[in-house]
């Protein structure tokens, strides 16, 4: 009787605190998020705030390009949702303007979007400098971000933490913003009953014309994807056919939205070029919204099966061509890994005859062993320019020290550039190839060029190995194609490159600038195409020109430079660029050594030029140009 009495006495005292427990529960604000303690009532911006927001990035109004994840050191990252015509939006500039003076010396970032595919690049400016907006102005033409966000009117501003990539708020542009901001900086906790609406205009998201994988999605893959990701090619993942692309859906998404793939980020706004493989704003909404679908198929062909099967039958025909020359070279005992030199090597002794090359292939037996090797056409034998390297090669003395690669040969190609540009210009030309083969052979006729080799001159070749875990050979084979006499209509092309082999990038810089010395014409020229080259912590690089008149113009933009695909490049345009005798060319290039950057083997390292990919830097633009003086002479 005692211990059911003990029994009821103990039930009641539970139930009591209960009571007390749901009493408090009731008067206490919620908190739904972890970080800052941030409490949302209205289940309409709850159910709005969950989930991790995926990197992407997107080039500004000025072609700045920005990356979300870059922002990871920030405290948050505050995105507006803007549009040029939706007259609401206009007084949110100033609030905004009084918010963000507020953080200057924080880490807070913020961006406008712009995902109003009818506002062209031109009249964002416009609306920039009349409205005096001071933020980098994302295009989202596509409108694939703003969608990603879940933005639904402009003016909406959505605050991110970068310690998680989750939407803390999202509404209007006030004192609600203000508040979550300053919680952010401060670390504190934050709780908000109600959150106000943003009053701006709605946004009008179009929709995808087709989603017909047979009429658009493989076309669009056809088009701008096959042309390295076949296995006739050899670069992974293969899109052979529908059930491989399919199966790389989401990996694909997330380079599409990271504008990592297709291999392409030149600013439109310099340029146009024949081999552009970037994605229109169309396209990429198609592509995303049928990934995200789950890759729907319509009827019994596979575009994908035919275009793969025309790829090889062409591959095979160029097996059948015969070269004019060839000419072979076997490297041995290639160390298994580590730190393996750049090679020179010249190859044989003097081309045989003269000959007026259209194409050019190199063959590899072993092209996982090689990163890429670079034929030079010279005037001179290399043990002359390895002579000459104390003479010629623009590199202090302070600079060799701090050579990471600590050999000799990484100054060769310098002296041979230098000695050819200003001694023997008329027929050097560096032709470069990646990973033994991919992408070959090399033809130039249909653009009416060609490349003169004249007799006794010299083939010298510069190789990178990567290792491949055991002590190894490859040998590479060199195919030239094209005539032994002077064709009609071709014209000699011609390279040069500007580039810096004296700077210091320090550790964990986000933002670091080096600009090459000057390359000055002598002659009027036109140029045909641009190949900016960095290693892994360079960013963006961009050529100027200024004219005798004293007029800088940017000729050439790569605003989101990737390592990965930048390097083998070369940005053919659609119109080659007039240039007079005189003009002064610049090369300007950035570097992010912060942990920040994804690409980045070590932000704690002072950065030094050299050939190393993960522990030194390049700062180079090729470019390739015809002289005007030879076609007035055919004339």
């Amino acid at each position: 009787m005692k211990m059911k009495k003990n029994t009821l006495i103990s039930l009641t005292a539970s139930i009591l605190l209960l009571g007390v427990f749901i009493f408090y529960l009731k008067r206490k604000k919620p908190e739904y998020l972890v970080s800052y303690g941030y409490g949302f009532k209205n289940e309409k911006y709850l159910s709005q705030l969950k989930g991790e927001v995926g990197d992407f990035g997107l080039l500004d109004h000025k072609g700045v390009f920005h990356s979300l994840y870059r922002d990871s050191d920030a405290d948050a990252v505050i995105i507006i949702s803007q549009d040029n015509k939706c007259p609401m939006a206009k007084d949110k500039i100033l609030a905004l303007e009084k918010i963000k003076s507020s953080y200057k010396r924080n880490h807070v970032s913020f961006y406008f979007l712009n995902s109003n595919p009818s506002d062209s690049r031109s009249s964002i400016i416009e609306e920039d400098k009349k409205y005096q907006i001071e933020l980098p102005i994302l295009m989202d033409s596509s409108q694939v971000v703003a969608n990603h966000l879940g933005m639904k009117k402009i003016s909406e501003a959505v605050v991110i933490d970068p310690k998680n990539w989750k939407i803390l708020y999202r509404g209007e542009i006030g004192e609600h913003l203000e508040e979550v901001i300053k919680a952010a900086v401060t670390k504190q906790s934050l709780h908000i009953d109600k959150v106000t609406d943003s009053n701006g205009c709605l946004i009008s998201y179009e929709k995808p014309k087709s989603l017909s994988y047979e009429k658009t999605i493989a076309p669009i893959i056809i088009n701008k994807c096959m042309s390295c990701h076949t296995e006739s090619v050899g670069y992974l993942p293969y899109f052979d056919n529908y059930e491989k692309v399919k199966g790389w859906g989401a990996m694909s998404k997330e380079t599409i939205f990271t504008d990592r793939m297709p291999p392409w980020s030149a600013d439109p706004l310099y340029g146009s070029y024949v081999n552009d493989l970037s994605l229109t704003p169309e396209e990429k909404r198609s592509l995303v919204k049928w990934i995200d679908l789950g890759a729907p198929r319509d009827g019994i062909s596979d575009p994908l099966i035919q275009a793969s099967e025309k790829l090889k039958e062409k591959k095979e025909i160029f097996k059948k061509l015969k070269p004019i020359y060839s000419i072979s070279y076997t490297e041995k005992n290639i160390p298994p890994g580590g730190l393996i030199e750049y090679r020179y090597v010249q190859l044989g002794e003097r081309a045989p005859y003269d000959m007026w090359v259209t194409g050019l292939q190199t063959l590899s037996s072993n092209p996982r062993q090689l990163h890429h090797e670079t034929l030079m056409i010279t005037s001179k034998p290399l043990k002359f320019y390895e002579s000459l390297i104390d003479k010629y090669a623009d590199i202090n003395e302070e600079t060799r020290k701090k050579n990471v690669d600590g050999d000799v040969t990484m100054f060769v190609l310098g002296t041979i550039n230098q000695y050819e540009r200003y001694f023997a210009p008329e027929n050097y030309l560096r032709f470069q190839a990646w990973g033994g083969g991919h992408l070959q052979p090399t033809f130039m006729d249909k653009q009416g060029l060609m490349i003169f080799v004249p007799k006794n001159s010299y083939l010298i070749l510069e190789s990178h190995y990567m290792g491949t875990g055991i002590v190894d050979n490859e040998k590479s084979t060199f195919e030239f194609y094209g005539f032994r006499e002077k064709p009609k209509g071709l014209r000699q092309i011609r390279s040069v490159y500007t580039t810096n082999f004296n700077f210091e990038i320090p550790p964990n810089t986000k933002d670091y600038v080096v600009t090459t010395p000057e390359w000055i014409p002598e002659q009027d020229i036109h140029i045909r195409e641009f190949n900016g080259h960095l290693h892994m912590r360079g960013i963006s690089v961009k050529i100027e020109m200024t004219t005798k008149d004293g007029k800088t113009q940017t000729l050439a933009s790569i605003p989101n430079y990737n390592y990965g695909w930048g390097v083998g490049t070369y940005m053919e345009l659609k119109e080659p660029i007039a240039v007079k005798a005189g003009s002064r060319f610049r090369t300007i290039c950035h570097y992010d050594n912060t942990a920040n950057n994804p690409y980045n083997p070590d932000p704690d390292k002072k950065i030094h030029f050299g050939q190393r990919v993960d522990r030194s830097e390049m700062c180079i633009m090729h470019v390739r140009y015809t002289n005007d003086a030879e076609l007035r002479a055919e004339k």
